[in-house]
């Protein structure tokens, strides 16, 4: 039996099939401080939502953690007067809304430029909103001012220099373009640890890479009515990451790569460099989960091992290599393996040198 057969059994879940329609009937809202809140109504088959009310802003939020995931569906403005915004939050948790200490990503879409002061209980002094699409990070609890203008407005008592909204990225045809009543856009969102890119009608609006959390999708609205998302997908997409501290040797933290993204039906190189001068044995270990357990060696374990293997480690290239055969098997649609290589150096502290976490997203 195959190694990813092997770690299939601990890690693999039918919820992950590729192309998997979203329903939304178990997702919930959340409305951030403020009057009149959202009001979304759920089709009785799940597969639409529609929000109707212009208010204060309003997340309708997914029921599951995503993450390596790639999302697809529809928007419209279907009725309403007013020129405001819809979108979607990334990595956001139930109650970021309060959460002093919230951190995740906002996609909003505005139809024109507009200064307006929301007074109230947002003691901040206004601010402009610009015409277009744009990724932005929220932090905290930002007023509407903050969150309308994309803005750090840091005002006593509302706002402090820890609730702020930073703009990343504005759309590369869209930064500056209103969006058109009664007009269907297909969005597609890939969300990975390490990457976010916006596509709209097949074209790439925003390409960010950071470090970005784990948390939930969900749609948004602000002082926007009429808006129906419809149709939407969850696929897994192939991505790797590093994580962790790694030990170093003689040449220092010693690396560990892939040759390309793991895709199923494709051969990945798993490529594990020498950190030592001489030709050395090295291991590499695969599992399902992380953990960071100290060995006694300097280094700390890194993956709850399933399954361990040897991996030589000539001089010249000075690179291992262990290819890695992915099946073209949508069972294994978002698994994720985790892999950690060590290997002998006389020159590591307790003679072993340790790479970083490895971890590989199986997808499309």
């Amino acid at each position: 039996m195959s190694l990813l057969r092997i770690l299939c059994f601990a890690g693999c879940t039918g919820a992950l099939l590729a192309q998997t329609p979203v329903l939304l009937n178990g997702w919930t809202v959340e409305d951030y401080a403020g009057t009149p809140g959202g009001s979304w109504t759920v089709a009785a088959n799940g597969s639409s939502v529609s929000q109707s009310v212009n208010g204060v802003p309003t997340v309708f939020i997914g029921d599951s953690l995503v993450s390596y995931r790639r999302f697809e569906g529809r928007v419209t403005v279907t009725s309403g007067s007013d020129d405001d915004f819809f979108g979607f939050v990334l990595g956001f948790r139930p109650g970021d809304a309060t959460n002093p200490n919230a951190e995740y990503l906002l996609i909003d879409w505005k139809r024109s430029t507009q200064f307006y002061n929301h007074g109230g209980i947002s003691c901040t002094p206004g601010s402009t909103a610009q015409a277009g699409l744009a990724l932005s990070r929220v932090v905290g609890v930002p007023t509407m001012d903050e969150l309308w203008g994309h803005v750090d407005l840091n005002t006593a008592p509302c706002s402090t220099a820890m609730d702020f909204v930073a703009e990343v990225q504005r759309g590369a045809t869209l930064g500056a373009s209103g969006w058109a009543r009664n007009q269907t856009y297909t969005f597609r969102i890939d969300y990975t640890p390490n990457r976010v890119a916006v596509y709209v009608d097949a074209v790439l609006q925003i390409d960010v890479q950071g470090a970005f959390p784990e948390g939930r999708l969900g749609f948004y609205n602000f002082s926007q009515a009429g808006v129906t998302y419809s149709a939407f997908t969850s696929d897994c997409i192939a991505s790797w990451s590093s994580y962790g501290a790694g030990f170093p040797g003689t040449a220092g933290v010693p690396s560990l790569l892939p040759d390309r993204l793991p895709q199923l039906g494709s051969v990945v190189g798993l490529q594990m460099s020498n950190a030592s001068p001489s030709a050395q044995i090295g291991a590499l270990v695969f599992g399902v989960l992380r953990q960071n357990l100290p060995t006694g060696y300097g280094g700390s374990l890194l993956v709850q091992v399933i399954s361990s293997e040897a991996l030589s480690l000539p001089v010249s290239p000075g690179v291992g290599l262990r290819n890695l055969p992915i099946p073209l098997d949508p069972a294994f649609c978002g698994l994720l393996l985790h892999v950690q290589g060590a290997h002998f150096d006389v020159g590591a502290s307790s003679g072993l040198a340790f790479t970083r976490g490895l971890t590989l997203a199986l997808g499309n």
